[in-house]
């Protein structure tokens, strides 16, 4: 039906209205089954319910009986108890009967009765109603309230069936009908004692008129908004085998469902509604929720229904396909779900899983990280950098990711980041054997793009940038980091400033004090300020909100006490060169465990100066001695940014190094500059 179709009206006669709202999804049962679920009731030592119309001055009644077994033609049930000596048995107008999650109801015939109980006709067919809860029997008190036109329009949810679901205004939205606008689509808030479930969108296709009450029948929408919509690659989704289950509580009638899943990603997951499951609607919140399989894993999370597309399946009945994106879900249980998803598209990479520590450092001398000069620095610590890498790679952490590619026992790739700043992750560790070829470089770095694009959205893990240290010279990072740089020529999606880098071999036992007029302190606010103003003014790039310097998100110790709790070091304190008080420099202490990053980029002193003109190598040196004492080494890595002013005062340092920043809000971007250059097949949504 389109928009632009005209809204049927039936005009019924007044009935008599039910005792009680239910939300329902019905299916025909036949006479035999009736009769089965009575003796399996009985078997149970259970009790239906019998419903009488009309029978006292109160209106409906409905009794407790136990049933009889069923062997003849009139089903017997005796009343729990005695019912009121002015009851009229011929107002019996309903059967009850409890079928698991859902309930059968039926419309018998009086055959005898007495006050201890009776019996019945059975009809030759009932209904099964699926998903009202089993204490209640009922899904009630499910209010629906929408608005157009400045007019507010309240009701009960009645029906609910594949496709379409009904609602019943009360008299006073009634009366204001005529100034709905069909054609217009709805926005429905759905409410349980006061409180929201969800909304969900739909379009009015019928009224229905019965006496003075109007029940409304809506078309839902088939899908809503999300914030993967714009999304120009969309999420890798697969078929897992066996196949897990997707547990959910249904948010109208709390019912526990449990549907195998078709397909699953790390963002969401689909599955089909069959025959008496009861449906859904884009827009309910699943919580809590589970994927699950069996009693070997189960990840909990809440999700959102975002998609459910009826159609016809081969028996021409209906069967509903939905689609779900998770909301929240905890970063290990996360971890564990990207695991099998990496895993079931290729069956050698692995996600944050424990690495055997020799194959680890054979790979890292192999692969010719760990060169003959690098190896000099960690003769005095090989102790220590044990540990630190037994911490990263025997156990997953909040604060470490990791991917490796493992064939035969050998590991042939590897790529590594870790939380740099409260919303910035460091890629580094990024190596490959010959043996495994290219192929196994640029996978592990696709895998990587792949986890990343599929965890900004969960906002605890901050993966708002990514960034990295790279030399000029190094051709891999030159090709994929810098050359999308260039490819944007936009600062704000993705920027590089070059720093000069040098071990200084402070001496803090000969730290003087600065000459008269100069002064080193602990940054303020104001100096962090117009060092970022400067550099706005001199660069544009994103250093300043990637290391989140003004700690808008978060003060520095938290990220302090998240490497703490993985038994691991990063800390940084900012301090401030200042010339007759107006501000020079601004200087990043970051200490961390030795080794942490291979080149010591997360164990370093980060000079940022904003007056150049102005900053004597003398000056920077005695700083650097004053602040050097945090660093056990003997020589303590250090970057100095401009690039200029180390060349121009004659600093001595040893290499440069790209200091890349990367904005998750360009992510398609980058993928897309990533399949292009490789020529690769982009992957569609599934």
């Amino acid at each position: 039906m389109t928009a632009s179709q005209p809204v049927r009206e039936k005009n019924l006669p007044a009935q008599s209205a039910p005792s009680t709202t239910r939300v329902i999804k019905t299916t025909e049962v036949k006479k035999k089954q009736l009769i089965n679920a009575l003796n399996h009731i009985n078997f149970k030592e259970e009790t239906v319910t019998l419903v009488f119309h009309g029978a006292s001055p109160e209106g409906s009644v409905s009794l407790e009986a136990t049933p009889m077994p069923v062997l003849s033609d009139y089903p017997a049930f005796r009343f729990l108890h005695p019912p009121a000596p002015s009851l009229n048995f011929d107002g019996l107008t309903g059967l009850i009967i409890p079928d698991g999650t859902g309930q059968i109801h039926a419309i018998p015939t009086l055959h005898a009765a007495t006050q201890k109980g009776l019996s019945i006709a059975l009809p030759e067919t009932g209904q099964r109603l699926q998903g009202a809860p089993s204490d209640a029997r009922t899904a009630e008190g499910i209010r629906v309230h929408f608005h157009q036109q400045g007019l507010v329009f309240k009701g009960a949810l009645t029906a609910l069936e594949p496709g379409f679901f009904q609602v019943s205004l009360t008299p006073l939205s009634s009366h204001y009908l005529m100034g709905l606008t069909p054609e217009r689509d709805f926005t429905l808030l759905f409410l349980k004692n006061k409180a929201n479930l969800f909304e969900s969108g739909a379009r009015l296709i019928e009224q229905e008129r019965i006496g003075d009450s109007i029940t409304l029948t809506f078309q839902p929408v088939e899908s809503i908004a999300t914030h993967h919509d714009n999304e120009r690659f969309g999420k890798k989704a697969f078929e897992m085998i066996p196949a897990p289950d997707f547990q959910f509580s249904h948010p109208l009638t709390r019912s526990l469902q449990t549907l195998a899943i078709d397909s699953l990603s790390a963002v969401g997951l689909e599955f089909t509604l069959h025959g008496e499951s009861l449906p859904l609607l884009p827009g309910m919140r699943l919580d809590p929720a589970a994927i699950s399989l069996g009693d070997l894993y189960t990840l909990p999370l809440t999700a959102q229904v975002t998609r459910c597309q009826t159609t016809l399946d081969t028996k021409g009945l209906p069967q509903t396909r939905c689609t779900v994106y998770f909301l929240d879900i905890e970063l290990e249980t996360h971890r564990k779900l990207q695991t099998m998803i990496h895993k079931a598209e290729d069956r050698n990479v692995r996600l944050s899983t424990p690495v055997d520590a020799d194959d680890l450092w054979r790979f890292f001398f192999e692969t010719g990280f760990i060169y003959k000069s690098k190896y000099r620095l960690f003769l005095n610590n090989k102790e220590n950098i044990k540990q630190t890498y037994h911490a990263l790679y025997s156990a997953p952490t909040e604060i470490t990711r990791h991917m490796t590619y493992q064939d035969k026992g050998r590991t042939l790739g590897h790529m590594s980041i870790v939380r740099y700043a409260e919303r910035a992750w460091l890629i580094h560790h990024h190596a490959a054997l010959k043996a495994g070829g290219i192929k196994v470089g640029l996978g592990i770095l696709s895998h990587m793009l792949h986890f990343f694009y599929d965890t900004f959205w969960h906002h605890p893990m901050g993966m708002d940038y990514l960034i990295c240290y790279f030399r000029p010279e190094n051709q891999f990072p030159n090709f994929f980091f810098n050359g999308f740089r260039e490819h944007m020529a936009n600062p704000k999606a993705c920027s590089t400033d070059l720093f000069a880098y040098l071990y200084f071999r402070g001496e803090p036992k000969k730290a003087m004090n600065l000459p008269s007029g100069w002064s080193l302190s602990p940054a303020t606010e104001e100096d962090v300020d117009t060092f970022a103003s400067h550099y706005e003014a001199t660069s544009g790039g994103m250093l300043v909100d990637a290391l989140d310097l003004f700690e808008h998100h978060a003060p520095a110790e938290h990220l302090a006490a998240r490497f703490r709790d993985a038994g691991l070091k990063k800390e940084r304190e900012l301090w401030a060169i200042r010339h007759n008080h107006r501000h020079v420099a601004l200087l990043i202490v970051n200490t961390s465990d030795v080794a942490l990053n291979m080149s010591d980029l997360t164990n370093c002193i980060k000079v940022c100066i904003t007056e150049p003109e102005l900053l004597p190598k003398e000056v920077l040196t005695m700083a650097l001695n004053r602040l050097s004492d945090a660093f056990h080494n003997a020589k303590a890595p250090v970057l100095i940014h401009p690039l200029t002013w180390a060349e121009e005062t004659d600093f001595h340092f040893q290499k440069q190094y790209y200091f890349w920043v990367f904005n998750a809000d360009h992510r398609d971007d980058y993928m897309q500059y990533f399949f292009d250059v490789l020529k690769l097949t982009r992957p569609q949504a599934s």
